[in-house]
């Protein structure tokens, strides 16, 4: 058997716990155990070397701990960008960002700073602070920096004070990374309060269309270096220096600070400046050899001597990709090595016991940190296969794990609001039914009652007409819905049969790739014609080929139905999978439920818009008084009444400047505007352009209405205003409509002028704008 098959073998009959622990424990114990053989091998070596060694340790453990303590600053701006990517932060609503910074500073124990500087110069950072406190420090649109208290849950607590003029666009930690298009650190500078140094690390944020929104960046106080430095004892004699090319302390292992305090404020020591002899001798030494510190490019080696006493001197450059360019330097007597050599062999059997128990240890503590959350989500898993929609998994963590759980209480919420809102719709559509079949009733009555009133059988007439519009526009939303609900029936009686079980199957990167799935069919849900549809269809099939998919056909037809355009190497997961065409057609279901969702939504406003302006233009209760209305408002409930005759071939056009309300008759008005609209669109036999204007000029509101009908000869134009006076055939008028509309005008003391000719008619009705009852 090959060795593949017997370590997944070997994997598939043990647990995760333990197959996280002894592979571990057997590296480690191995690795320990080689180092040990060889150093008890090599235990004989010339002083020279040994010291070299230990000076190469010294300089491995302080570049790890420096990448361990830069990684921070740079791992808190990729979580922050991730954030924002995905929409857990909001790059214009800077205050979403205070308690994830907080929840941050929670595990990131190394940071001194936080911060968000947008391109509009807008501020949001989280000061740790050295005694342990938290503050936040905000801009808000007012141009100066808030500084505001924090409680133990992360919130704001009293503003503590306010400093004028901040602008973090002109700071460094801005500037840099803005001009670099990269993740770059800052030169070292000062902290006034506490008096020490810091570096920032800034990294800009694009957005998905690549457009510049601001940077994020990370503090770090120096001292913590120094710190350390003092903690790798190498003897009484010896120091650890970390300095810049240009010649200035970073950290030193020696009894001082990196910088003098002059006027109480931080300034940088060079190295020749230092108050410890051995630092002055050693950057002298490094000077003389090399000139300028620039020229070293790789790790140096060294010996020189201080009052008749060799050291011995080991230089390393500490470079990173983001621009930190710096020199570690270990300076050892050699005197500190001549009993090393006899103690290296029983060290080694004792750190081989420790590191192993540690390893042990460790990764005890690695497989519970990583087997705990999966057990918890398969826990989760189960119940939601058995119908508990209500399952959430609580991890507050930011890795995959975290995610994932994210995903899987998003998927729960979804499915839960999915039948929820189902309910809701079908639940609205029966009371929108009723409200329809009521107003019905209430309509037959409006019209037995007013037919024996002479001036109102032209609404009554204009009103017959748009009812077959109307009952379009209602039966469009209704046939929509009931298409939608069929859909959403048939996608759930499937879905509720294969998602528990499905859910089950799947494997963490399956699951991703499944609930990524769902969101792509959600947000590119417009609809193709069947030419594209097909167009689509080769296209994934040419791309599931390309992929070595077998079968690429019938994955194909479903992904084109769901309208998935991506690229599909984020689905190979699903693709490879032997219940592929399973997990597709759940897929296909749930996205079934979700856009048909959103249809009786769209549809059911639809109705219930229609359903309003009907019910404005027809009521009963017409005013005794005038009340204060909107001119556009009446305007508008006709142009919805009529908007099925509109859009069949008539091209509209609006202009409408800003107007007060005035005190009017809004339900006559909007039989003016009726007679008006419909005598045009009747003009132009529907098709062509229909015009309205609406502005205040000398103390009235003018409305015109132009249509490009064939025009009213000169010689009728001024008996169309007198009653049962019409040019249509017998039967088609009753001649009132427009004596009508000069009786409302009267009633309003307004007026209508008229001005026609061959494809253009403009009526202009002037209204006095009335601000009193």
């Amino acid at each position: 058997m090959p060795l593949n098959g017997k370590l997944s073998g070997w994997i598939g009959r043990h647990k995760l716990r333990t197959v996280l622990v002894v592979p571990f424990v057997l590296q480690v114990f191995g690795a320990v155990g080689l180092v040990g053989y060889f150093s008890f091998r090599n235990g004989q070596l010339a002083v020279q070397e040994l010291a070299n060694k230990r000076m190469q340790e010294v300089e491995g453990r302080i570049s790890q701990r420096l990448e361990t303590y830069f990684e921070a600053p740079h791992q808190i701006n990729q979580i922050n960008q991730a954030a924002l990517d995905l929409g857990q932060l909001d790059a214009n609503n800077l205050q979403s960002m205070e308690r994830h910074f907080w929840r941050q500073s929670q595990v990131f124990d190394l940071v001194s700073y936080i911060q968000f500087g947008g391109r509009n110069g807008e501020f949001i950072g989280l000061a740790i602070n050295d005694d342990g406190s938290f503050t936040y420090q905000v801009t808000e649109g007012t141009g100066a920096l808030q500084t505001y208290g924090i409680n133990d849950q992360g919130n704001r607590k009293s503003l503590l004070e306010t400093s004028p003029d901040f602008d973090p666009r002109n700071r460094p930690w801005y500037v840099t990374p803005a001009k670099a298009r990269k993740p770059a650190w800052t030169e070292i500078y000062a902290w006034v309060n506490p008096p020490t140094l810091a570096i920032t690390l800034g990294q800009p944020f694009y957005d998905s269309v690549d457009q510049f929104q601001g940077i994020l960046a990370t503090d770090l106080t120096i001292a913590q270096i120094s710190e350390f430095l003092r903690t790798l004892k190498l003897g009484e004699s010896s120091r650890l220096l970390i300095v810049e090319r240009s010649g200035e302390l970073v950290a030193t292992s020696a009894d001082e600070k990196p910088f003098l305090l002059q006027s109480g404020k931080p300034k940088r020591l060079a190295a020749l400046d230092s108050q410890d002899a051995l630092t002055q001798k050693t950057m002298q030494h490094l000077l003389e050899h090399f000139g300028r510190l620039n020229t070293i490019k790789e790790t140096q080696q060294l010996m020189f001597k201080v009052s008749g006493e060799k050291f011995f001197l080991h230089v390393d450059p500490l470079q990173d990709e983001h621009g930190l360019d710096w020199l570690s330097v270990v300076v050892v007597p050699e005197s500190n090595f001549m009993a090393q050599t006899h103690a290296n062999t029983r060290t080694t059997l004792v750190l081989t016991f420790v590191v192993v128990a540690i390893a042990i240890l460790v990764g005890t503590l690695r497989a519970r940190w990583v087997v705990s959350p999966i057990l918890r989500l398969n826990t989760a898993a189960q119940k939601l296969a058995a119908g508990d929609f209500e399952q959430q998994v609580d991890l507050k963590r930011s890795d995959e794990l975290g995610e994932l759980a994210r995903s899987f209480n998003s998927m729960a919420m979804e499915l839960q609001t999915a039948f929820e809102e189902q309910h809701v719709m079908l639940t609205s559509l029966a009371k929108n039914e009723q409200e329809l079949a009521e107003y019905n009733r209430t309509l037959e009555q409006q019209v037995q009652q007013r037919t024996q009133e002479l001036v109102q059988a032209e609404k009554m007439a204009a009103l017959g007409q748009l009812t077959a519009g109307v009952a379009h526009e209602i039966n469009t939303p209704l046939g929509a819905i009931r298409a939608a609900e069929t859909n959403i029936t048939a996608a759930l009686e499937q879905t509720l049969l294969l998602l528990p079980t499905l859910l089950q199957t799947l494997s963490e990167p399956q699951l991703t790739a499944f609930l990524k799935l769902l969101e792509d069919a959600h947000h590119q849900r417009a609809i193709l014609s069947s030419r594209e549809e097909r167009q689509l269809k080769r296209q994934l099939k040419n791309d599931l080929e390309a992929l070595g998919i077998e079968s690429p056909t019938p994955i194909a037809s479903t992904l084109s139905k769901m309208g998935i355009k991506a690229d599909l190497e984020t689905f190979r997961e699903i693709f490879a999978a032997p219940n592929c065409d399973r997990i597709l057609e759940v897929a296909y279901d749930l996205s079934v439920i979700r856009n048909n969702a959103s249809n009786i939504n769209l549809a059911v406003e639809r109705a219930a818009k229609i359903v309003f302006a009907l019910k404005s233009y027809v009521r009963q209760d017409v005013a005794i008084q005038k009340v204060k209305a909107s001119i556009p408002d009446t305007i508008e409930t006709v142009l919805t009444l009529y908007h099925n005759q509109i859009k069949q071939g008539t091209e509209i056009s609006k202009n409408y400047q800003p107007v007060p309300d005035i005190y009017c008759y809004p339900e006559e008005l909007a039989q003016v505007w009726t007679n008006l609209i419909h005598n045009g669109l009747q003009a132009m036999d529907y098709k062509g352009s229909l015009g309205i204007e609406i502005f205040e000029d000398n103390q009235q509101i003018v409305i015109g209405i132009t249509d490009s009908g064939s025009g009213i000869p000169p010689e009728i134009q001024e008996q169309i205003f007198k009653p049962f006076f019409t040019t249509k055939p017998m039967g088609e008028g009753s001649g009132l409509g427009l004596d009508i509309v000069r009786k409302i005008l009267d009633k309003h003391e307004g007026r209508v002028d008229v001005e026609s000719q061959p494809g253009h008619t403009k009526f202009s009705i002037y209204l006095p704008i009335v601000l009193d009852a």
